[in-house]
């Protein structure tokens, strides 16, 4: 088993080397390892640890890039919506010990990482039997992009201490849907979870839609966040009626810097569901005929129009409550944002009075399964009688004629 130790001025030098981040050299995208964590950070000989390396793309986020909601040093995968060619597809990532014993240190075929991702693997780990500084190397192989290797410090209950750092992790709360039009809130919940404080927080909020935009600030500084330390952003945010819906991404930027000022920059993604919801109401009623007595076959139509910001589905007008005899249900099916469909029912009007009733309107959206009732009314008038006397008047009329006409023409024979 080979032991490495180092000397104190080379030791600082290549720890200080070490703890810089990764910078990608091919124009490809490709990833770096923006953060780790040992764990424990000092081991004794034999114990057994972890290693969490944090890899994340190093294309730059961009509005329309696919949307995957990960946040530096979260757990568990990732989950893009899209492919794009910015995408950067991750083959293999391998542990190599240089001394430390690896427990599991390969994963496979991981996939792919977009525009402002980044996600967090871990490594087991066993200490090797000799005390000192040991570096075993990340190695990252990306698909037509340059491949990555990382060495990562492990302390061995070595005399050498490694220069402490922090390490930021985002944590997001956001509501479960946000119907179009409606503001919503999202409170951010920065962790140092490193051993030495971040100094010079920023952190920007940027929405990629044009359908979302920020209510206050979208800068923050936080001067120093200590080790163990939080800091807890309370976002409020404006959505447009027509904002598209589905996961609209919304890019958090936290840049800080650590005790010997070296710059760090993290980028977290906050997907926000925008889920419109249906709302039915009645456009207009028509009857044919219009004025409807006693006796008549009306047709009765109901438009049905969509007031929401999603479609309605399974949508179904029953006619509830009617002594009127007759087809009392129709199905419309889908109806659009901004639409209407017809409900028609055939009634028989068997006798005159007003005949109140209720239109039950039924539909589905993403929310589930809605109801809505409004209560109308059937007037119908009495049989007009008119016109059956003045039927009976013609008819009496041709036979008083035909009567005379005959007569004569007899009279003359």
């Amino acid at each position: 088993m080979e032991r490495r130790t180092i000397g104190w001025v080379p030791g600082v030098l290549i720890v200080l080397l070490v703890l810089m981040p990764a910078t990608a050299t091919a124009q490809a995208p490709t990833v770096i390892v923006s953060n780790y964590t040992v764990t424990p950070a000092v081991l004794m000989p034999g114990d057994e640890g972890t290693i969490t390396v944090v890899l994340a793309s190093t294309a730059s986020p961009a509005t329309g890039s696919p949307l995957e909601i990960r946040l530096d040093g979260g757990t568990g995968g990732t989950n893009t919506s899209a492919e794009t060619p910015e995408n950067a597809y991750i083959e293999n990532v391998l542990l190599n010990g240089e001394g430390v014993k690896v427990l599991i240190g390969s994963f496979q075929e991981i996939g792919e990482i977009g525009p402002g991702q980044s996600f967090p693997l871990t490594f087991q780990i066993r200490a090797p039997g000799e005390e000192g500084l040991y570096f075993p190397e990340v190695w990252v192989r990306v698909r037509d992009g340059a491949d990555v290797r990382y060495p990562i410090p492990v302390n061995v209950n070595s005399a050498y201490a490694l220069i402490k750092k922090p390490a930021l992790r985002v944590e997001r709360t956001v509501p479960a849907s946000v119907d179009p039009g409606d503001p919503f809130n999202v409170t951010l919940t920065i962790y140092n979870e490193g051993q030495a404080s971040a100094s010079d927080v920023f952190v920007s909020v940027n929405a990629t839609s044009g359908g979302i935009t920020p209510k206050n600030s979208e800068n923050y500084y936080i001067a120093e966040l200590r080790p163990g330390g939080e800091s807890v952003l309370n976002l409020t945010f404006e959505t447009d009626t027509n904002a598209p819906l589905g996961l609209t991404p919304v890019l958090v930027t936290v840049d800080y810097r650590n005790a010997d000022r070296t710059a760090f920059q993290q980028v977290a993604t906050v997907g926000i569901p925008i889920i419109g919801r249906a709302e039915m109401g009645i456009a207009s009623i028509r009857t044919e005929p219009s004025r409807i007595t006693a006796g008549d076959q009306v047709d009765l139509t109901v438009r049905i129009e969509n007031t929401g910001t999603a479609d309605a589905g399974s949508v179904r007008a029953t006619i509830e409550d009617l002594s009127l005899p007759g087809s009392k249900e129709a199905f419309l099916g889908t109806i659009e944002p901004g639409n209407d469909g017809p409900a028609v029912f055939a009634l028989q009007a068997d006798r005159e009075g007003e005949f109140p009733y209720t239109l039950t309107i039924q539909y589905t959206d993403d929310y589930g399964a809605h109801t809505t009732e409004q209560a109308l009314s059937m007037t119908v008038a009495e049989s007009d009688a008119l016109p059956f006397f003045a039927a009976v008047a013609a008819i009496l009329i041709v036979a008083v004629v035909a009567a005379v006409f005959w007569y004569r023409r007899r009279k003359e024979e």
